[in-house]
């Protein structure tokens, strides 16, 4: 039976079943109240299903915000008709998501909860500690929140706003799992029983995600939560960078605990059957004999059987993903254009690292953003031509009943592209396919102005300062990179950055011209 369906039918029961007034004859009390002092797996099972039909419901648009969500009686069948009225609004950005519906879950089951609410960098070197989001080592946790009986829902997720960012998961992933201070979140290992709704995935450039859905065919879903208060619907791929273990990236699953009397004792790693660091062991990864990436074998693995591709869906799904990423981008160029910086001078020199830094960098500029868009890109491009060599070498786990696919598969990339765009200046629309063809010519430079910041040069291009194009033109090394790295040094002058070894990178190509067949009547 269609998958799809049985999602749509599961929502629709849960909402008859939960959502009707007969069954939430009153509301939860807006103070905690434990009496149920343990996380058992019957809790982690029913969190798994909250997780789920949330993403669930905004992956179909049911509901777009953290807010909108938790109210919806379709996205949260259960316990929305029992959301007291003095619930505040619920705010979430990336780094808040999963405690914050952690913490909801929590409150409305009458279940303790902790959480990480101090750290230190791993480091004694003062130079080294200046943002422990993006900390070399990672980071020690030296002061945790607990909730006691009788606190407010809307004092413990206003003190998640204020606390939490994404450097709570930047810690040792093989140590800290006993005592007071203990990681909140343990690694997974790589399995369907491991990885599941309710999975953290945190990306070490400062990026973290819930999983909500693990298909049959090994792909992961995910939602994630951005300063605007907005949730999207995203898949996991290469645009999620992997870490070292001292970093303690990738997946990971709230650790389970008890409370006795007014103490939280957690499991040991060695106590949880999923705890594994296998994320951490350097490629190559081997699956069934063959070399694989990582990325190939997490999917790989978590398929019941043989994976099957979907060409046409499966790339249909990937630039709607892209689509929604360039969206985005064109949100926070936006708000960096509305706040008129590009009208200020620009600095002598560029922040420490331009991936981590603060100020009105970390507000309006965008490397960070266009590395994970490019990493996006990559990805594709790796999908189509997998795809297309293993459906000319006539591969069983390529399903396509169509005649030309490269022809299909062309014609899929230019509608997409031609509904996609974004307003790069006033009454001057740009398409994805103009935005990738271009995508490493895309200034994330917050002094420079709208056309530069989407790589519209030459008679189009603004009016703009010698000494700004200067530092466009300057900029092109670090506009090639990929892979972000938030410990490379950045912060050089006009004149010495083309020549620093950060610029020393080579533009990849990106293009899916030549694997597509597209003809193009300009350049």
């Amino acid at each position: 039976m269609n998958k799809n369906f049985l999602t749509t039918a599961f929502i629709l029961l849960m909402t008859c079943t939960y959502g009707s007034s007969a069954f939430a004859k009153s509301t939860k009390s807006l103070y905690w109240r434990i009496q149920n002092t343990s996380w058992n797996d019957q809790f982690e099972l029913s969190y798994q299903q909250f997780i789920h039909t949330l993403g669930i419901a905004r992956k179909n648009n049911l509901c777009h915000t953290t807010d909108q969500c938790l109210r919806s009686p379709v996205a949260n069948p259960r316990y929305a008709a029992l959301n007291p009225r003095r619930l505040n609004f619920i705010y979430s950005d990336c780094a808040d998501l999963p405690y914050v519906l952690r913490a909801y879950f929590s409150w409305m089951n009458d279940l303790p909860f902790s959480f990480e609410s101090e750290l230190m960098a791993a480091t004694s070197l003062s130079f080294l500690a200046t943002d422990i989001r993006y900390s070399r080592f990672g980071n020690i946790i030296t002061g945790k929140d607990q909730v006691f009986d009788g606190e407010s829902i809307n004092q413990v997720l206003q003190k998640i706003n204020d606390t939490v960012s994404s450097a709570m998961f930047r810690t040792n992933a093989s140590t800290s799992d006993s005592g007071y201070f203990f990681r909140d979140t343990y690694p997974t290992a790589i399995n369907r029983d491991a990885i599941a709704p309710g999975t953290v995935l945190y990306d070490p450039n400062g990026h973290v995600a819930v999983v909500y859905d693990v298909t049959s065919n090994g792909k992961i879903y995910l939602i994630d939560a951005h300063p605007d208060n907005s949730l999207s619907a995203i898949t996991y791929g290469e645009k999620f960078a992997r870490s070292r273990l001292q970093i303690g990236g990738g997946f990971s699953n709230f650790r389970p605990y008890y409370q006795s009397e007014n103490s939280i004792i957690a499991k040991r790693n060695y106590e949880l059957p999923n705890y594994s660091l296998i994320q951490y062991q350097t490629e190559p990864f081997i699956f069934k004999g063959q070399v694989v990436s990582f990325y190939e074998y997490v999917r790989a693995v978590l398929a019941e059987g043989i994976i099957i591709y979907n060409p046409l869906g499966e790339f249909t799904d990937q630039l709607s993903e892209l689509c929604q990423d360039i969206l985005y981008r064109e949100e926070a160029v936006n708000t960096s254009l509305a706040s008129m910086i590009q009208e200020s001078p620009h600095p002598d020199f560029l922040p420490a690292n331009i991936y981590g830094a603060d100020g009105d960098w970390e507000a309006y500029a965008t490397p960070a953003r266009d590395a994970r868009l490019k990493a996006s890109v990559r990805g594709i491009k790796d999908y189509l031509e997998k795809i297309i060599r293993g459906y000319k070498n006539h591969s069983v786990q390529i399903i396509y009943h169509g005649v030309d696919l490269v022809k299909d598969l062309r014609e899929i990339y230019l509608t997409k592209s031609e509904s996609c765009s974004v307003n790069a200046r006033a009454n001057f629309k740009i398409n994805m396919d103009f935005i990738l063809k271009n995508i490493f010519a895309l200034s994330f430079d917050p002094y420079h102005c709208a056309e530069l910041r989407w790589g519209i040069l030459g008679n189009n291009s603004c009016s703009s300062t010698a000494n700004k194009m200067a530092w466009y033109t300057a900029e092109q090394g670090l506009r090639n990179r990929i892979d972000r790295d938030n410990n490379i040094k950045t912060d050089y002058d006009v004149n010495t950055l083309p020549n620093a070894p950060v610029s020393q990178v080579p533009k990849p190509d990106l293009s899916f011209d030549k694997i597509l067949e597209i003809t193009r009547t300009y350049n």
